[in-house]
């Protein structure tokens, strides 16, 4: 890994997951990012998202967790939950993955996310993700 993911991977809140650990991952934690980091020195893009997901770690602390996929495993993760381009941050509630946010983005559409991830389920915020 790189010193941006190991700072990530350190961070209160986040676990590294493999394809074996994720439904205890995500039983534990019913609100999640999985983040899909992709292969760093093709796609360093994927730094980028890194330095995101661990500020909305820190804005978001106690209310969701991060399960960093292991890179061996991100090929078995993706299908389950609906990602298609790396890097991805899978927004996950309650084993389910609600929205994808793929690549890089702009603040707000990860916060929005967020936003919508934590809202009470059926509640609207009227925004729209960034999964393309």
């Amino acid at each position: 890994m790189s010193a941006i993911l190991d700072a990530l991977a350190a961070e209160p809140g986040c676990e590294t997951v493999r394809a074996a650990t994720l439904d205890d991952f995500l039983a534990r934690h019913p609100r999640a990012l999985v983040f899909l980091t992709g292969d760093i020195v093709q796609r360093p893009e994927g730094l980028d998202v890194a330095v995101v997901v661990r500020q909305m770690l820190a804005k978001y602390a106690g209310q969701l967790a991060v399960g960093l996929v292991d890179r061996r495993d991100e090929g078995t993760v993706m299908p389950r939950l609906g990602v298609v381009v790396l890097p991805a941050v899978a927004y996950v509630r309650d084993g389910t993955a609600t929205e994808v946010v793929a690549r890089m983005r702009d603040w707000p559409v990860f916060i929005q996310a967020c936003e919508r991830l934590l809202a009470p389920a059926g509640a609207t915020t009227g925004s729209v993700g960034g999964n393309t």
